[in-house]
């Protein structure tokens, strides 16, 4: 059994009482064209999936927030002269995007509020929205998944830092990110084709106080542990920075002696340790 394995079994995580569950359950309709394309039928239980389902959703709700007014948009634009009908039309649509507080991201200062399209179609939902109207672009509107990308893998770290999560970033290395999410209690490590590497819960229910005090400082000594692939360092901070309980330090210890014991008897038939999974 990993420690990873251990952890998630000390640990559990309550996805049903909190808002970011809340969220995905009353909006899950709007998924129904996409969970298929995204293979997110069911969520898991280490929360990440409802993370990305709720990623899709707001998406979707701020596809619908463009789309939405174009026609009357563009027939109040009549009123104005004509060299000025599409930066009319545009400010609207930006105006209905800022009262919504749409969530977006920038990358080479272009907006990204719709991130399963490309960045080539942010640029026109968000600059030329006039476009939307004609063909092949009015056919977006009940027919997205014939553009639809790998979101996760196109944008990975600037759509997991940006206002569609709650997640907080804490570390980065060369092939992942490590962030924390404060409802679900634990920290994930998602790697740079934006899927999870590792789920790493924190606050096991035989802890028995729950010191919130400077916890982006602890988790990061924890982060750095793990990136430092140091099995006995990583979880020497767990317990040290009161983030599991005496119990479960006792069981990562456990697990984590008996994994190397099978490696040294790996090692000894002429097998690499690196094999043990």
């Amino acid at each position: 059994m990993s420690i990873f394995t251990v952890l998630k079994r000390k640990k559990r995580i309550s996805l049903i009482r909190s808002e970011e569950y809340a969220f995905y359950a009353e909006n899950t309709q709007l998924l129904s064209r996409f969970t298929t394309h995204y293979h997110m039928s069911q969520p898991d239980t280490t929360g990440f999936k409802i993370i990305q389902c709720n990623i899709l959703i707001r998406a979707i709700k701020n596809k619908d927030i463009i789309e939405k007014n174009l026609e009357k948009y563009s027939l109040e634009s009549l009123a104005v002269p004509v060299d000025k009908r599409d930066r009319f039309i545009r400010d609207k649509v930006w105006e209905d995007l800022e009262n919504a507080h749409a969530p977006y991201f920038e990358i080479d200062k272009g907006r990204i509020y719709i991130p399963f399209f490309s960045r080539g179609l942010n640029l026109i939902y968000n600059d030329q929205p006039t476009r939307l109207m004609d063909y092949p672009y009015n056919e977006l509107k009940d027919k997205p998944l014939t553009a639809c990308i790998d979101l996760f893998d196109m944008y990975n770290f600037s759509l997991f830092s940006s206002t569609f999560t709650s997640l907080i970033k804490i570390k980065e290395d060369k092939t992942s990110a490590a962030y924390y999410h404060k409802e679900f209690e634990t920290i994930y490590i998602i790697n740079n084709q934006g899927r999870l590497d590792v789920c790493i819960p924190i606050f096991d229910r035989y802890l028995k106080t729950r010191n919130e005090e400077h916890l982006i400082r602890r988790i990061e000594r924890v982060v750095t542990a793990y990136y430092s692939n140091d099995c006995s360092a990583f979880i020497k901070s767990l317990y040290e920075e009161n983030l599991i309980s005496h119990k479960t330090f006792i069981a990562l210890a456990r697990s984590a002696s008996k994994k190397a014991i099978k490696k040294d008897k790996i090692f000894n038939r002429g097998k690499s340790p690196d094999e043990v999974l």
